[in-house]
């Protein structure tokens, strides 16, 4: 039997929505769909002309959806590719038919629960992105497949043997803007709006209006919750209504369960805190709550989640034992409401966004170190030089005393801290004297007069070293180090030399240091 060129290989049989049958043309094989409602009315005399015109009208317009579906998803789908839609329509006799291309190795129910048992976790995600991705590109045209489920997203071995994911059937579909009088899609993965929908009498268009491409995610979610352990997840904390029902043998379906009231539990089975965390949001009741298809393909491309380093301004250190203790498996640095917090991600797949002062009130966070950066010593005259120290990994720093000496405690992000007397700050850069200022305890040693040295280019003194520390200056090692100028100095008792930099930033070093940096020697 020959059918608008397609040769029928099988006899038509019957399926959901209509009849299904095996057909070749020009060497390939095609799947034959022909739909059983709606038809074309027969001229036959059999309706009045008010009811045939009607139902003329109707499947008319049923065709024309169709077209347009198969037109818009055909832009973005491909021969062998993810996303396998009908490649031709017409009409036979007075009913609509579709043909697709026949997709050789597709799992069938009894086999695709052994064969996803078999497969390693890095298959199964490769599974979840080719079907999340083929699903993002029909909801990028405005379309709502509206009918996701096992059977719907085909397992295919491939002729290498592996497997992939690919999306078929998409009889129910509809674009956004043109919702359908009757959504029509499989109870079992039937998403709570959707069943809420499906359910009532009275207020429908209001319903309806909840009816977005979120109803496609929470499909897709029950899809992958088998793909990974097997099974749909079980409704927990049941009503005693469900209970009942539960007891005489009847499904609670899924959706049943959340508009009671009730809990999804994801399976034990699944360990994986991203993919736990995944399901948790696509199965959401509110289809607010649920990631987009792009978003699920982002977070399926992710690493599991990790620990991270607290914020270094908050400068606190995590205590990774308790958190673990809490069954926290996540911890990310977040921005809310322009304050830095913390996102943390529990085993179950629950998030909770907390502050600082959160972090500490519940021991997850020793706040060991303070928080940004004190007041020097007055007595020391000097300003922090908050980038320098910052760009040297240092967060905070405070006033410090060690062994009777004044000087300044800086730490790192892990609440690690180092001593610095008023010197080696001065050396290292990190302080800055303020204007018209040479040490803060004893005098300078040229009591702020150019002494008999040499000038530089600039004018600048090149002093003369203390005699003690028998030593010659290096002018041209000092200018080559950006240095236009060299005075003696006393700083907190200890004699050395301030260097002094066109800009007019000075630095204080001690003899040692002077000739660690080769800018003098030994005579």
């Amino acid at each position: 039997m020959t059918l608008n060129g397609y040769t029928l290989i099988t006899e038509w049989k019957n399926s959901t929505s209509g009849q299904i049958a095996r057909a070749t043309k020009g060497g390939k094989t095609y799947f034959l769909k022909k739909y059983q409602t709606p038809v074309a009315p027969l001229n036959n005399g059999a309706l009045d002309a008010k009811t045939f015109a009607h139902n003329k009208k109707q499947f008319e317009a049923f065709v024309d959806t169709r077209k347009r579906i198969n037109k818009a998803i055909r832009s973005v789908a491909g021969p062998g590719g993810n996303i396998i839609i009908p490649s031709a329509e017409f009409i036979e006799g007075n009913q609509l038919v579709e043909a697709s291309e026949f997709v050789e190795g597709v799992l069938d129910g009894d086999e695709m629960e052994g064969v996803l048992a078999s497969l390693s976790t890095d298959v199964k995600k490769l599974l979840m992105q080719t079907a999340a991705g083929a699903l993002f590109s029909v909801h990028k045209l405005g379309i709502i497949h509206s009918d996701l489920k096992l059977k719907n997203v085909l397992l295919v071995r491939n002729k290498t043997g592996n497997y992939v994911a690919k999306l078929v059937d998409f009889d129910s579909s509809y674009f956004v803007d043109e919702k359908p009088d009757e959504v029509i899609g499989t109870i079992d993965y039937y998403s709570p709006e959707l069943g809420a929908y499906s359910d009532a009498e009275d207020d429908r268009e209001e319903l309806g209006k909840r009816l977005t491409d979120k109803s496609d995610i929470f499909s897709l979610g029950l899809i992958f919750h088998y793909y990974l352990c097997g099974s749909l997840p079980k409704p927990v904390s049941l009503t005693e209504r469900l209970l009942k029902r539960q007891k005489k043998g009847k499904v609670i379906y899924c959706w049943v369960a959340l508009n009671s009231g009730c809990e999804l539990e994801i399976s034990p089975d699944i360990k994986s805190p991203k993919f736990i965390s995944l399901l948790r949001d696509m199965l959401s009741k509110n289809p607010d709550d649920r990631p987009a298809a792009s978003d699920v393909l982002k977070r399926l491309k992710e690493d599991e989640p990790i620990i991270e380093e607290p914020w270094p301004e908050h400068s606190i250190i995590l205590d990774k034992g308790r958190l673990s203790a809490d069954r926290i498996v996540g911890l990310k640095k977040k921005i809310s409401y322009g304050k830095q917090k913390y996102e943390l991600l529990y085993n179950d797949g629950s998030k909770e966004v907390i502050d600082r002062e959160e972090m500490l009130k519940r021991s997850y966070a020793k706040g060991t170190a303070p928080a940004g950066f004190g007041k020097p010593w007055a007595e020391h005259n000097i300003d922090f030089n908050i980038d320098r120290i910052r760009s040297r990994g240092f967060v905070s720093g405070e006033q410090a005393t060690l062994a009777g000496i004044k000087g300044y405690n800086l730490y790192r992000a892990d609440s690690k801290s180092t001593f610095f007397k008023l010197e080696t700050l001065l050396a290292m850069n990190y302080a800055i004297k303020k204007s018209g200022t040479s040490g803060t305890s004893g005098t300078s040693g040229t009591s702020g007069k150019a002494s008999t040295g040499s000038k530089g280019e600039t004018g600048t003194v090149f002093d003369t070293p203390w005699p003690e520390h028998d030593i010659i200056l290096d002018v041209d090692a000092i200018k080559s180090r950006g240095f236009v100028g060299v005075k003696k100095d006393t700083l907190s008792g200890i004699k050395g030399y301030r260097f002094t930099k066109s800009s007019g930033i000075s630095q204080f070093m001690r003899v040692e240091m002077v000739i660690n940096q080769k800018m003098a020697r030994k005579k």
